[in-house]
């Protein structure tokens, strides 16, 4: 039976700082994990921008789940949407008003069309999984930058999506906080982090890749505008190419 494809690219090319990334032929298939890497302002956001839909390729086709995305409507866009869960980088674009249990109901009452207290099970038991309890009831643009990362995250997880996509996961954390993430999305991989959750397809733009060469089994390089994909870790770590000399090792 053949995988699954979540993520197809063929002959992309996508809007970014400088000249944009250009050349990207990509197959995401159930169950791997891929980091994407590359220098600040090398392309990854737009990368992710164009997989949620927030913008469209300049060329090439782009499929999601098996539809061409050219081809969606409104309602096919939103319905591929649901299968996605995003943490964008920062702070994850959460509502800063909204205490952290609304933030990781929300799309749960909004697409289900249920009130905040029927969701409570569900939200409840992915705070207190994650160890958010103890803030569920503050803002959210009272948190700290770490905690409100992991928020981003419990809201992209509350669905129970099929993929997941994460920018920057470990940027700006300390190291305390920096071990909870590896260790936590090692368990999503695995499927074992969450009581009835399956094993996730994962996708996560890394601007440093060391942080990530244990969790991922597949690789691409953004770099001078182009693309570049390894099937397997010992390919990425034996490409002779400057931008990974560039990443991998420390330069003077």
């Amino acid at each position: 039976m053949e995988t699954a494809r979540l993520i197809e690219m063929e002959g992309v090319t996508v809007k970014a700082p400088g000249a944009g990334l250009t050349g990207i032929d990509w197959v995401v298939c159930a169950g791997e994990s891929w980091a994407v890497t590359g220098l600040q302002g090398s392309g990854k956001t737009a990368l992710v921008e164009v997989v949620v839909g927030l913008a469209s390729p300049i060329r090439g086709e782009v499929r999601l789940f098996g539809q061409r995305m050219a081809e969606m409507s409104p309602s096919d866009l939103a319905n591929v949407r649901q299968r996605m869960g995003v943490v964008f980088e920062g702070r994850g674009r959460l509502f800063p008003r909204l205490s952290v249990y609304e933030n990781v109901a929300l799309p749960l009452c909004y697409r289900g069309n249920l009130s905040m207290t029927e969701v409570l099970p569900t939200v409840g038991g992915l705070l207190e999984r994650m160890g958010l309890e103890p803030v569920a009831e503050q803002s959210a643009g009272a948190l700290g930058y770490a905690w409100a990362r992991r928020v981003a995250l419990a809201r992209a997880l509350v669905m129970g999506p099929e993929l997941l996509l994460v920018e920057n996961p470990f940027a700006g954390l300390d190291a305390a906080h920096t071990r909870w993430w590896r260790r936590f999305l090692g368990e999503l991989k695995q499927g074992v982090a969450l009581p009835s959750q399956r094993s996730l397809t994962l996708v996560m733009t890394v601007d440093d890749p060391r942080w990530i060469l244990g969790l991922c089994d597949r690789f691409a390089v953004t770099h001078g505008g182009g693309w570049r994909s390894f099937a397997t870790r010992s390919d990425f770590e034996r490409c002779a190419g400057g931008e990974l000399r560039e990443l991998l090792h420390d330069t003077d």
